[in-house]
């Protein structure tokens, strides 16, 4: 039996471990975007993906190039950079400690104390700053690695995977918001409109897709097919659609497998989810509705995150499994009740041999 504790711990460590991995392509994605740029600006679409314009200026001012890396790469009291996140895995691993394997177990403490050292070796030059992110995604994809390797494959894995899935595709559609977020901080030119090549020939890169691109789409390499690919080729890994698919599927296994059933709230939560992929689909015009269409998808991803806590990992959690296990604790009574009802008449049908009685009685 998993406790709710535990399933809350193995489905965030999954969420926070993919959260340092996608936030280190996001900050390759920009460094490679900006190269040769003079003034180094142009960082702050960043903060603006991930809502955080105001909590920065609240603590450090105007952004500055220096500022917002050093915000996600290094800044151990920002909840959100990448020490953090990696220290947050390690601390529901901790937690864990007796569930995971130990393959793992030293896989995240290496991780861990390489993203502490960040502060000494990343400096804001091009090839520093790529080192340090490449690094950190390495790490990540190992843990993941790891993880898949060793792990048992019960409701704690599909938690943990239901974390990797989930904190996947909220990232890819930030990525895929990337153009967006640099419009509305004035840090894209408007005369440099969606349809710029090299923006999403890098983005592409970022997120390790480029040669899965080429082996799945022909012909010459477009905004449009790069948007699509990303958002609906289920083949893959890292796509929209794949990252939801295999969410729904993992609910599907708790429920068959390990006796999870799917709680209403949500699996409405999922209906609602499927439903924002399914309707762009067909939109002729999604890369101009992009922004519009991972808005949606973010929603409904914080939606049902919220969802499984009061479910899965809260209260009703814990009372609905009370309740399971005192319906089958009830079955069991009545089951033996039944068999012992039965007993003294079985046993009057049964012939005992003459001797047996003498026998008994002498003792």
């Amino acid at each position: 039996m998993l406790l709710a504790r535990h399933a809350e711990c193995l489905y965030w460590m999954g969420r926070y471990i993919e959260r340092a991995a996608s936030l280190s392509g996001v900050l390759m994605t920009q460094n490679a975007f900006n190269r040769g740029r003079a003034d180094g600006a142009g960082w702050s679409w960043v903060l603006a993906l991930y809502d955080e314009i105001s909590t920065y200026e609240e603590r450090f001012g105007a952004p500055t190039a220096e500022g917002v890396v050093s915000y996600y790469l290094t800044d151990r009291e920002h909840l959100g950079s990448i020490p953090s996140s990696i220290a947050a895995a390690r601390a529901n691993a901790r937690t864990l400690r007796a569930m995971i394997s130990t393959e793992f177990w030293i896989q995240i403490n290496q991780a861990h104390q390489k993203a502490k050292q960040l502060r000494e070796e990343v400096g804001l030059t091009d090839s520093g700053l790529t080192r340090a992110c490449d690094r950190v995604r390495n790490d990540c994809y190992a843990l993941i690695g790891a993880a898949e390797a060793t792990f048992f494959r019960d409701a704690g894995w599909r938690f943990f995977r239901l974390g990797v899935e989930m904190e996947r595709a909220d990232q890819m559609s930030r990525l895929l918001d990337v153009r967006f977020a640099q419009l509305q901080t004035g840090d894209a030119d408007a005369g440099e409109t969606l349809g710029d090549f090299a923006f999403w020939s890098v983005l592409l890169r970022s997120c390790g897709g480029h040669h899965a691109f080429r082996r799945r789409v022909s012909g010459a390499m477009t905004p449009e097919t790069v948007a699509r690919f990303l958002v609906f080729e289920a083949g893959f890994g890292r796509s929209l659609t794949h990252c939801v698919e295999a969410t729904v599927r993992l609910f599907d296994e708790l429920e068959l497998e390990c006796d999870a059933p799917t709680p209403q709230k949500v699996a409405a939560g999922l209906n609602a989810l499927t439903r924002v992929i399914r309707s762009a689909r067909t939109d002729p015009e999604l890369l101009y509705g992009l922004h519009g269409f991972n808005d949606r998808l973010q929603r409904r991803l914080g939606e049902l995150t919220e969802q499984m806590g009061d479910t899965y990992f809260g209260g009703a959690a814990a009372a609905a499994a009370d309740q399971r296990r005192a319906a089958r604790a009830e079955a069991r009574k009545a089951a033996e009740r039944a068999e012992a009802d039965s007993e003294p008449e079985q046993m009057q049908t049964q012939a005992q041999p003459p001797g047996l009685a003498s026998n008994t009685n002498s003792r």
